[in-house]
Parts: C-alpha cells; structure tokens; sequence
C-alpha cells in the first residue's frame, strides 16, 4: 500500500524553496548596495576600505584583508580590517592563482608560519583583482568561527564584487593622480590647445619642453620619447630626441640614445628624477657643452613612461635644488597627466563619434559620453545653424540636445540662455566656468556654432583640469562632427547608388526584403536581392553575395544585378541565367567565387524552379510548422568554371507557406556552426508563421543580430503564398460576381478548406453588398477596395469605401441590416471603423 506524501513535509519543502529564493534576492540586493556604495567616492583610500567591508558583509567574514601587490609583484601594502599588519602580510604570502579557497587553513601546507602566529584563522576565501590587465591585488576574506566554511555563493559573489572594486580602483586611481595635480600653469593651458592642433606628439612635446626651459630658468632642455612606443619601457632599446629648446636645438633634435648607457635611459627605465653635473653617453650639441647643472624628469602617467626631459643650465648658474626638482618633476607630471588623460578621454569620445551615422546621432553620443564622464545632471548640446543671406545671422530658434534630464530651450532659466548666447557669439574653444556646478564651451558645427553645456551633479568649482579636458574634447567633438557631417554626405550618395542598383524600388505585393551592410560608414556593400516581373506573369527572385565588402564589392554587384536582370529577361531559366552570369563573372575582376540563388516563381500556381551557385540553400516553410532546405540545384560559385552546366531544381510552395531565401551574413558566426545558424533561422520562421510578413523579417533580422551588431552584409528576401489580393472597383452590383470569384480562386490558392472559404466569401459578399448599397448611395463615382492576406492560421479581409453606412434599422424593416449580424457570426473577429471619409471593414477568419 502506497503511502501519501506528508502534507506539512511538501509545505515545508515548499517554504525552503522560498527562503532560498529569497535568500538569493537579498543577496543580490545587497551585491548591488556594495557595489554602488564601493563606486560612489573617487578616494582611492577610503574606495579601498569599503571594498574589504563590504566584501565581509556579503560573507558575514569576522576578518577581511586587501593586499595591493608593489612593483616587483609582490604584496607591498594592505588594508585589512580583524587582524594585525604582520598576519595580512602573511595572509599575502599564500599563492592564490586564479583564486583560493580552504575550509580549514590548518592543514594548508604554505600556511605553517600564518597558523603559528594565527592559528585561530580556519576558513579563508580570497579572490585575485585585476585592474586594466594587471595583477593590483589580493582580496582575503577570514573566518575564525568552528564549522565556518565559504560556500560557492560567497565564492561567486565575491567575485563579483571583484570586477565591480577593478572598476572602482581604476577610477580611484585616476581621481587621485588628478587631483595630485594642485596647481596648473599657463603652460597646461597651452598645451591644450597643442593638443587641439591634431599631432598628438610634436605639438605638445615641444609646449613642455619649451616650458620645462623657462620654468628652470635653463640653457637647454630636450625631451626623448621611446623609439616604439608601443613597447614596455623594460624592452625599449632606444630612446629618440623628438623635442628640443635653447641653444644647439637643430644639432640634437632627432638624435638617438640608447637605454642600457646612458643618464636619460636609466631615469626612463627607473622612473625616479635625477639632479646631476654630467650625463652619460655623448648627445651632440647638449652633453658635449661640458659639466653643467642638470636635471633629467621622466614623463610618467598612468605608471608608465611616457618619455624624459633633460634641462640642463649654464655652467656659471647655481645648481639645481629640491625646489626646482620638485617644480619640474610637478610640471612633468602635469603634462605627462595631460597628454595620457586626453589620449583615454579622447579614445571614449572617438569611438562614440565613429560608431555614429549621422550627425544628430554623433551629437546624443557625445553629449550622452560627456555625461558619464564628469556624471553631469544634465548636458545640453544647442546648435545655432547660420543663415547666409546679406550677412550671416543665427536663427531665431536653436536645435537643442538635452541628455541626462529633459528640457526645451524655452524652458532653460533665462540666464542659463544668455550664458549659451554669449558664448556663441564668444571666442571658441574657451570654456566659461564662472557659474558654480556648470560650465560651457563654444565649438564649430557643421552647420553653425554648437555650445556645450555641462550641469554637475553638486555645485563644485570646474576645476582646471576639468577646463583642460573639456577644451580638448571640444576640440575634437568640433572635428568628430566635421567628419561625420562629411561622411553623411558621401553616404547618401551611396546609399543612392546602392539603392538604384541594389532592387526594384516597389515590390509586388508578398515580398518583404531586407538589407544591411557592414562596412562603416558609407553602409553600401556586396551582397544583393531583386525581383524581376517576367513576360509570363511569372517572377523573378536573385539573392547573390559578391566577395568583399564597401564601396569595391557594391561596384561589382551592382554590374552582376543588371547582367542577371537581364538575362532573365532575355531567357526566363534560373540555370540559364547563372549560366550567363558565370561567363560575365569570369571577366569581371572581383567578380569571380560570387554565390547566388536564382529562381522563378509562378505566383498562381506556386511552382518554384530554381538554381544555386554555391549559395546557402533556400528555406521553405510550410503552415503547419515544418521547414525544408532546398539543397538541389547546387553547384559550385560564378566565375569558376564558365562554361560547367548548372542544374535546375522544381517545388510547390503550399499555400500560406513562405520561402526566406538569404545570404551567409545573416547566419554564419565565428566559432560556430554554419548549420547552427541556419537553424535558428528555421526556429524564426516557425515561430513567427502567425505574423504579417514584415513583422517577421524584422523579427529575423533582430533576432539574429550578433551583439555589436552584424560583422558582415546581410540580404534577406521573404515570400508568403499566395500574395495578398487586392481589388479595387466602382460601388455596382455588377462588380460582386466579379469580386467574388477573384477572392474564390484565391482562398484556394491559400489552400483553404471548402467549408473555411463558403463562410468568407458570405462575409465578404455582405460586407461588400453594404458598401455598394450603403456607402456610396450619395457617391455612386467613388471606390471600393478589398485586401486579403493570409497567414499560417488565419485570413485577415479588408472592404474600405469612401461612404457612410446608414445605421440599421430592424424596427422599420426587420429583413434588412442583417448583414453585420451575419458577418460576426460566420468570422472570428469583426471590426467596423466609420469616419468622415469612409467606412472600413475588418474580417478574421481562423483556418486549418
């Protein structure tokens, strides 16, 4: 005898399963809550201190350590919270790897000193933290209670909130070298606006060695940068004389040093300023000069050398002191902080500025990055376009861009607006900060002056190194724009080109097409659709795919379209026309190993006759869900072997099946199978059989975009059987015989059972019968329209006319106004829409 589960047992199941789940929301709640709090102050120290913290009240760990590694790799700090200094370094000698995790460190083999000193430490998790590719640290979580283990949870969790301290440190780091940098001189100002110049090396280089000279009242200062800069400082053999100042400039300038010999390469290689009387290894025109004071400075951002200035005084001035030392090294570090923070800033916006179609689409970017990067309230772009007629005036009303909170010109304070005036009317590139929490800059736009506007967060002074940046992102936004403006006018030209010979501008009715393009940013491409109306009545439809992308594979495609157009024209057979198309290819440069499918369709009986060259292979699905590849027909690419026969191959598209014929970019994905994705193009179709035939292509192209976006071109054409029937006709009696045997035949083309097809067309007929008696007895000259389309499990009916029905009226004559009564009874769905310019009719019939 079979027992029946406990009741109170399946209850308390149910309610473990609850507080699991519950467990693991607050958990996550509570990652979120650290994470936010860890990010929330740009103080490297205190960043640190909540990232320990908080990583123990995610754990409920009683002791928490973060080892930050030194130069030689080693752990050379701590921040720890529970146990002593001495028992944190020890915790840093453990090796961690990828990650560490012991239940009871007493019986850990490297853990003998640690347990002599510690031995109360049993359960210990630490987790490694990585901040831009390089080893920071060690994140140490302890616990001395019996029993007390980490679970996997905490394992992952803690991970995580490694990533989000990365992030977090890394921006620490980065506030705090900024804000190293007290005082700017005017110097910092210049080399701004070197930088705005557009070399990224001369111009600046020369700026700071010029102001290193007159900061340290000196003869001579030359500035060396490593001969590959892409290279770690420690494998750099060279260093080269890009910048030079004071006497002998034209003697030193472009002169080599080598690293391993020489004062400058030892400073570079240390990264610790030197004051000395003589240097080694002869440079023409500056050690030559005889023992003289000197002072050599790396350039140092971001721990990396950048480059060393040398400065050297004449030999009857007094030597250089701690103070000058610490003025160049300040100064150095400054310029160096310049350079390496508008080079990152810059990368961020650029990026921005590339990804952009057009300019409007480069100016939400630009002002949605500047935004994050000084986590503005608000930032607002307004550009006043200019009008040329006697003299160049703006326009009454600037467009205005607003990111971060929304607004409308008319809506700013009235200061804010004569703040942007002014600055428009102003010098450019010169920020205003007189405002508390805000600032501004003026810029060229294409098409004018555009002024950005930055609201803070809180009401703090725009620092000077905040002035610094947003001068330099100003610069190259006015530039960025410039370039999109131009590449948006080369793009629709292209995209004209492309569309005069990518398709037929109007395509018959039960066609949906789509087309991508990888190439930025012109977005033209090699890969093609088209539909060609035959002589017969039959159509034409080509997908072809030409090697390569842009502007050169476009060219070649848009020659191979009208040669096929052609040759379907001239001899309507798929294998004849890639037959022709293969001598053609053959000649063409860049034309040979191009893939197409061509077929010929007859739209009344859905006879398909096809032939591939190389191409993947067409996708036919039916309405009861099943998909098919028509693989036959299938030889080798165009341009190969000219004069190979190809074959033909011959189907039946059911009714209210569809036929997706594609190219490989919609499919094919690194690292993974082609037939991977053509299944998920089988999946789409099944799917999305119930949709109209548009919604689907866009469900297709979407549902297969890889993210970033598609890497290569796409071109994706879509048949539903049979096309939507459309009939217009005058409001006559003698028109329902005609209408009615027109939807007739197409419902059988849909395949649409006998008994389905009586009730649609009684329907339709009343429908139609009201429009001509009722809605056109004041207008006997106007038009009666009906649409049919069909889906996999449904036949949607459209009857406009350009009248109004006359409301039934049973009372007065109860055999009349039946017809609504009728047509709800025999359709799923009716809907009737009366207006003023006529009256529309909706019909829904389900089918099987």
């Amino acid at each position: 005898m079979s027992q029946r589960p406990d009741r109170r047992q399946t209850v308390s199941q149910t309610d473990d399963q609850a507080d699991q789940l519950q467990a693991a929301r607050d958990q996550i709640e509570q990652l979120v809550q650290v994470i936010v709090e860890i990010g929330a102050d740009l103080d490297l120290d205190r960043t640190l201190h909540r990232i320990v913290k908080g990583a123990m009240a995610l754990t409920g760990a009683r002791i928490g350590a973060l080892g930050i590694r030194g130069a030689d790799g080693s752990p050379a700090t701590f921040v720890h919270t529970g146990i002593d200094g001495d028992t944190a370094r020890l915790l840093g000698g453990l090796t961690v790897g990828e990650g560490l995790r012991v239940d009871d460190l007493r019986a850990h083999p490297q853990a003998a000193e640690l347990n002599a000193r510690a031995s109360r430490i049993r359960a210990l998790l630490a987790v490694p933290i990585t901040v831009r590719a390089a080893d920071f640290g060690v994140l140490y979580l302890a616990d001395d209670r019996p029993g007390r283990v980490f679970s996997d949870s905490e394992d992952g969790t803690v991970r995580a909130l490694g990533s989000a301290a990365a992030v977090a440190i890394d921006n620490a780091r980065l506030f705090e070298r900024e804000r190293e940098t007290a005082k700017w001189t005017k110097a910092s100002r210049e080399i701004t606006m070197a930088l705005l110049s557009g070399d990224p090396q001369t111009g600046p280089l020369q700026l700071i060695v010029n102001r290193a000279l007159e900061l340290a009242e000196a003869e001579q200062a030359i500035l060396l940068v490593p001969s590959e800069p892409d290279l770690p400082i420690s494998e750099v053999d060279t260093l080269v004389i890009a910048a030079a100042a004071g006497r002998y400039t034209a003697e030193v300038i472009g002169q080599q040093v080598p690293m391993d010999r020489s004062t400058t390469g030892g400073v570079a290689r240390r990264g610790i300023p030197l004051i000395t009387d003589s240097f080694q290894y002869p440079i023409e025109g500056f050690t030559d000069v005889g023992e003289r004071p000197a002072i050599v400075i790396p350039l140092i951002a971001d721990e990396a050398p950048l480059g060393v200035i040398a400065v050297a005084r004449n030999p009857q001035q007094s030597a250089f002191g701690n103070d000058y030392l610490e003025l160049v090294s300040d100064f150095a570090r400054h310029a160096a902080i310049a350079l390496a923070l508008a080079a990152g800033r810059e990368h961020a916006l650029n990026q921005q500025l590339a990804q952009a179609d057009s300019v409007d689409d480069a100016l939400h970017a630009a002002a949605e990055e500047l935004r994050r990067l000084w986590r503005a309230r608000r930032v607002l772009a307004v550009t006043f376009p200019t009008r040329r007629l006697v003299t160049e005036t703006f326009s009454e009303e600037p467009n205005l861009v607003s990111v971060g909170e929304s607004t409308q010109w008319s809506e700013l304070p009235p200061q804010t607006r004569r703040i942007v005036e002014t600055l428009r009317d102003g010098a450019l590139l010169n920020p205003y900060t007189a405002a508390p929490g805000a600032a501004g800059i003026a810029l060229q736009h294409p098409e004018g002056v555009l002024v950005v506007w930055i609201d803070l967060a809180a009401e703090r002074p725009f620092a000077l190194e905040d002035q610094t940046l947003l001068t330099v992102l100003a610069g190259r936004l006015g530039q960025g724009l410039q370039r999109v403006y131009q590449v948006d006018q080369q793009r629709e030209t292209a995209l004209a080109l492309q569309d005069a010979i990518l398709g037929p501008a109007h395509l018959p009715r039960g066609f949906a097409v789509r087309y991508q393009a990888a190439t930025r940013p012109l977005q033209v491409g090699g890969d093609w659709y088209d539909v060609v109306d035959l002589e017969d009545g039959r159509i034409a439809l080509i997908v072809g795919d030409c090697v390569g992308h842009g502007l050169p594979a476009a060219t070649v495609m848009g020659q191979l379209r009208s040669a096929c157009r052609a040759l379907l024209l001239e001899h309507p057979s798929p294998r004849t026309a890639l037959a022709g198309l293969d001598r053609f290819a053959a000649r063409l440069p860049g034309a040979r190993c191009t893939t197409a499918v061509c077929a010929v369709l007859d739209p009344e009986t859905g006879e398909l006759v096809y032939s591939s060259a190389g191409h993947l292979p067409p996708i036919l699905a039916s309405a009861d869900g099943t998909t098919e590849t028509l693989d036959d027909g299938h030889t080798i690419p165009l341009g190969l072997r000219p004069n190979r026969p190809r074959p033909e191959a011959r189907t039946i598209i059911p009714g209210r099946a569809m036929l997706l014929l594609y190219t490989d970019g919609l499919v094919e994905r690194r690292r993974h199978a082609l037939d991977d994705g053509i299944a998920r193009v089988r999946d789409l179709l099944q799917d999305g059989r119930g949709s109209p035939l548009d919604e689907l292509a866009n469900q297709i192209m979407c549902g297969l975009a890889p993210q970033g976006g598609y890497q290569d071109d796409v071109a994706l054409l879509l048949y539903r059987h049979p096309a939507p029937l459309q009939l217009d006709f005058p409001p006559d009696v003698s028109q329902l015989a005609g209408s009615r045997a027109a939807l007739r035949n197409w419902l059988t083309r849909a395949q649409v059972t006998p008994q389905q097809a009586h009730d649609v067309l009684i329907a339709a007929g009343e429908a139609v019968a009201n429009a001509i008696k009722h809605g056109h007895r004041d207008k006997p000259d106007g038009v009666i329209t009906l649409r049919a389309t069909a889906l996999a499990n449904e036949v949607r009916l459209t009857i406009a006319d350009t009248g109004v029905w006359r409301p039934p009226q049973p009372a007065a004559n109860p055999y009349r106004g039946r017809g609504i009564t009728l047509m709800r009874a025999l359709m799923h769905d009716v809907a009737i829409d009366t207006e003023s310019s006529g009256t529309t009719v909706q019909l829904s019939a389900r089918i099987t």
